[in-house]
């Protein structure tokens, strides 16, 4: 009786787990940041990138690639997609606008795993694949890191998906290209589903276009349109990130052949098999016998794992964002291929799984890793936020360090000082969060820049605001 009750309303429950989760994810990310946890990467980087667009200069930055002169953004990542969510920010142009958009996506991203169950699956197991989406062990961890443009790729990827079973072509491809707009890598994303178009539905045109299509939006973007807005630099992240395999596509496909046991020495390391464990745990490995589905995670799995650049196989950063629809999408077709006997054991077990993985690694309210400190300003923090605030005036520039940057990022000109220094700027304020917390090296580090030319005007535990003199 309960259980036909809750098939029969499934879609409504669903509708209520999804705003319940943007409540109390909005919420969270917002008081982080109000209480002096957010960071200069990425918050305050975006929130001047979004500010300078709506006073007429599209993407630009001052902290992006360490670069303090203007530049584009899109000179270091082609995140075009940003311009959808202008109009918003230009209603609340402040940091906190970013951390509620971005909870809006995460919650969208429960909507094609919702459609994609009831497709595939018996009714009543739509409901609990939301409900193991939003237990999933990176969502909350990338909700509350900041903003970052790639969490824009979880709901399309999803519809992509799920278009894709219902043999929707045309939303299909949309969906798809949605993504391309979201990051460069997204275009390799993209490869994967052509390889499983091409082999597991049988559609050669489908499949050869969208994987021929792909990998050549790939290399546009990386050797023309990056290049472009960089003004002739090259794209550096994959040499920076890539040299222990390769230092390029050819070099990793070089590897690959003349080889291949170093590249499974760098997909192999502990650090890496953790984040796996992580990533596949909470649904029992089930991407692994999706049949050819499982093609679609290649790509995305490649780039992360390869990586010697750490945070990107981490499963609280914001680069395992692609991983999450995929990992659940295909986990739902695998589930139905299964018997039908076996679906509601194995079912439970996801759910046992997810609800354990969710305690013992994630950051859910109930998990045991979850920090309310994060979300409380610290007492030394209080008189120095206030003469912050009085001091700076809104077109004075600034070079800061640590929260600081996304809390004055309104403004054409803020430096990140960890790694532009003062360049000049009329205000510099320290915090010695970014010491570490060594107060000696913090207040060297005080003495190094009133030697520079400038004047400490208030002082915090930890904390100083200095103005150069002229």
């Amino acid at each position: 009786m309960v259980a036909n009750w809750l098939v029969r309303r499934e879609g409504r429950i669903a509708l209520a787990l999804a705003a319940a989760y943007f409540i109390v994810y909005s919420a969270l990310a917002v008081l982080r940041h109000e209480s002096y946890h957010s960071f200069r990467f990425d918050l305050g980087l975006f929130d001047q990138v979004f500010w300078n667009t709506t006073q007429g200069r599209p993407f630009e930055s001052t902290m992006s690639q360490a670069l303090a002169v203007p530049h584009s953004l899109l000179g270091d990542h082609f995140s075009p997609l940003l311009l959808v969510l202008v109009p918003f920010y230009y209603a609340f142009p402040h940091p906190e606008t970013l951390l509620v958009l971005q909870t809006f996506a995460l919650a969208l991203g429960a909507w094609p795993v919702y459609l994609l169950a009831r497709l595939k699956l018996p009714p009543g197991y739509a409901l609990v694949w939301v409900a193991v989406y939003f237990l999933f062990v990176p969502l909350a961890y990338i909700n509350l890191y900041d903003f970052h443009e790639v969490v824009l790729s979880v709901a399309p990827l999803g519809f992509a998906l799920y278009f894709l079973e219902r043999e929707r072509r045309g939303w299909f491809l949309f969906s798809l290209l949605i993504t391309f707009l979201v990051k460069e890598e997204m275009a390799l994303v993209g490869a994967g589903f052509g390889l499983y178009a091409l082999l597991g539905k049988r559609d050669w045109k489908l499949g050869l276009g969208v994987l021929v299509g792909s990998l050549l939006a790939f290399a546009a973007v990386i050797q023309l349109a990056i290049p472009f807005f960089a003004e002739g630099r090259t794209y550096p992240y994959i040499k920076l990130r890539y040299a222990e395999v390769g230092g390029s596509p050819g070099g990793i496909m070089t590897t690959l052949f003349t080889d291949p046991l170093r590249i499974a020495r760098a997909v192999l390391e502990p650090k890496k098999i953790y984040f796996a464990i992580a990533i596949f745990g909470p649904v029992l490995g089930l991407s692994a016998v999706a049949g050819w589905a499982s093609v679609v995670l290649l790509p995305t799995l490649g780039y992360l794992l390869l990586s010697n650049y750490e945070a990107q196989f981490s499963f609280t950063t914001q680069y395992s964002a692609p991983l999450i629809p995929l990992v659940i999408g295909t986990s739902i077709l695998a589930l139905a291929r299964l018997p039908e006997s076996a679906r509601s054991p194995v079912m439970a077990a996801v759910v046992a799984s997810s609800l354990v993985f969710s305690w013992a690694f994630g950051d859910m309210p109930f998990s045991r890793k979850f920090d309310p400190g994060l979300f409380s300003t610290p007492s030394r923090y209080g008189l120095f936020v206030r003469q912050v605030a009085v001091r700076i005036t809104p077109h004075a520039s600034v070079s800061a360090e640590s929260s600081f940057p996304a809390h004055l990022a309104e403004r054409r000109y803020v430096y990140d000082f960890a790694f532009e220094g003062a360049q000049d700027a009329e205000w510099v304020v320290l915090d010695y969060e970014a010491s570490d917390y060594n107060l000696a090296a913090f207040n060297a580090q005080v003495a190094s820049v009133e030697a520079a030319g400038y004047t400490e005007v208030a002082a915090g535990y930890g904390l100083a605001l200095l103005h150069k003199r002229t």
